[in-house]
């Protein structure tokens, strides 16, 4: 199934208005009739590698393989080149506010020293995914800041390189980024990780798979304000489920606090159907949010998730619907469309620019 392409977003503000309100229209925020309007983006950038034998490792033999093929993985998951292709989506959709999942920072030391000292302590930043985006994003001649970005698992292995062992060192980020030319309407920015927690073991010590949510408070104009909350929650499966509904209940007991209405986006791995049935976290959400592509696109599926993990496989694999966006309010829907669901070129690999496809929705606060 093919998806849609995003389309550039062009709001004026009226060319006849006092230097007040042309302070307060901005060239993407709308105001209309119905009232402002607000467009979002949430996109998973995908760390490139899967992690599997780095947990299963017993032996630090064992544990240098894996962290040899996991950057392997990454260096052949071209980060900078899929990079490139993101910031063109985002470019044309003109988001003013981004939810970004898997920003990882990579970070490396020689020579290892994580047998003995295991707590992460690389310093030497060999990819920075955030500082990668938002450079194609400035050399597009559409900037944007970033905003919040909240850290999250954070784990140190060894792995093969010329001369000796290399410690590698993975940081999980989550971040939100706004365009430079309306981040003076942002304020009180904050981030947080919930309560609930996967931990299990590692070889160096024992790893949490630390899940954070992001907020920030974005200024329409004089009368509306609206809260975004950006999230990455567990992955749904048996082992963790209980996890991710907690994660959740804590999110809506946010949101349910907030003083401004809610914007909630990003990738909330709770399958709204498709090959993966609906989850009792999705099911929650939606009992006291609105998901603004049901509303809009009632008999579309609208498949974000998954392609193949090495980004090589020509035909689109997204078979479920995790990557939302959900307000308190039925808020009308302009416009809400996933990116590109084709790859973007025939080789070599990658193809796709994430494992993910971005979802991006134009909202109507009431």
């Amino acid at each position: 199934m093919g998806s849609e392409r995003v389309r550039p977003l062009r709001c004026r503000a009226p060319l006849a208005v006092g230097a007040v309100l042309a302070a307060l229209v901005s060239s993407c925020v709308a105001v209309t009739s119905r009232g402002p309007q607000i467009t979002v983006m949430t996109q998973n950038l995908y760390l490139g590698t899967g992690l599997g034998d780095a947990f299963a490792a017993t032996t630090w033999e064992q544990l240098a393989a894996a962290g040899s093929s996991i950057w392997a993985n990454v260096l052949a998951r071209d980060f900078p080149t899929r990079a490139g292709v993101l910031a063109d989506q985002i470019v044309r959709a003109r988001p003013d506010v981004v939810a970004l999942q898997e920003v990882t920072l990579w970070r490396d030391q020689t020579p290892s020293d994580v047998r003995t000292h295991p707590a992460p302590n690389a310093a030497h930043v060999a990819l920075d995914y955030l500082a990668i985006l938002l450079q194609a994003l400035r050399a597009r001649g559409v900037p944007y800041t970033a905003a919040v970005t909240s850290p999250g698992a954070d784990l140190e292995l060894p792995r093969h390189a010329a001369g000796g062992l290399v410690d590698l060192r993975l940081t999980d980020r989550d971040a939100v980024i706004v365009r430079s030319d309306v981040a003076r309407r942002v304020g009180n920015p904050r981030h947080g990780h919930y309560a609930a927690q996967l931990r299990g073991p590692f070889l160096p010590q024992p790893v949490s798979s630390t899940r954070s949510w992001e907020s920030l408070d974005f200024h329409l104009d004089r009368a509306t304000t609206v809260r975004i909350f950006a999230t990455h929650l567990e992955v749904a499966d048996p082992g963790t489920g209980t996890i991710q509904e907690q994660q959740a209940r804590e999110l809506l007991r946010r949101i349910a606090a907030s003083p401004y209405p809610v914007l909630a986006i990003g990738d909330f791995n709770a399958p709204a159907g498709g090959a993966a049935p609906r989850t009792r976290t999705y099911r929650a959400l939606t009992a006291r949010l609105h998901d603004a592509w049901t509303a809009a696109r009632p008999a579309d599926p609208g498949w974000t998730c998954c392609q193949a993990a090495s980004l090589a496989d020509p035909v689109g694999r997204e078979r479920m619907r995790i990557d939302l966006v959900l307000t308190t309010g039925n808020w009308p829907v302009a416009h809400v469309e996933r990116t590109d669901g084709r790859p973007f070129r025939a080789g070599p690999p990658p193809l796709w620019p994430s494992d993910h496809l971005g979802l991006t929705a134009r909202l109507t606060v009431p």
